[in-house]
């Protein structure tokens, strides 16, 4: 068979423009699905780094919580130590302007025999006999 070369006919014709005209639409086609895919890319590496940042942010905020929770716990046990001192303090206070003043006398002569004082300045500085203030004298200084 001999291989003739006849005119291409008009429905030829037509489908070839139709296929030259379908590959370029692919080629077009190609080209921007390439485009959005690397817009897509793009898009993610964005929102990921994105997402990072904010969970670094978050990590951040409740490490700062944490921290602002545990100062809060010490400085109310530090409060509440406080308070029980001041009460003590305060029934100390009370216990000592319940007690008998003559009681604080003796202690007070008590104290100035301790410190070399003679009968006469104890006698005048406490407000207490002779008798007393001499026994107060032999009793601390047994005990020296």
């Amino acid at each position: 068979m001999e291989w003739q070369l006849a005119a291409p006919t008009l429905i030829e014709l037509i489908l070839c423009g139709f296929i030259i005209v379908l590959a370029v639409a692919v080629s077009i086609m190609y080209s921007h699905v390439k485009q959005l895919r690397t817009a897509l890319s793009d898009s993610e590496q964005n929102s990921a780094s994105a997402i990072a940042r904010t969970e670094a942010l978050a990590k951040n905020a409740n490490n700062q919580q944490t921290e602002a929770q545990a100062r809060t716990l010490v400085i109310t046990r530090h409060l509440q130590e406080l308070d029980e001192k001041q009460t003590d303090i305060e029934n100390q206070l009370r216990e000592l302007k319940l007690q008998d003043p003559s009681l604080r006398l003796y202690q007070r002569a008590a104290d100035l025999v301790k410190q070399g004082a003679s009968i006469e300045e104890i006698i005048e500085a406490c407000d207490i006999p002779r008798a007393e203030a001499e026994m107060l004298m032999m009793v601390h200084k047994q005990n020296s």
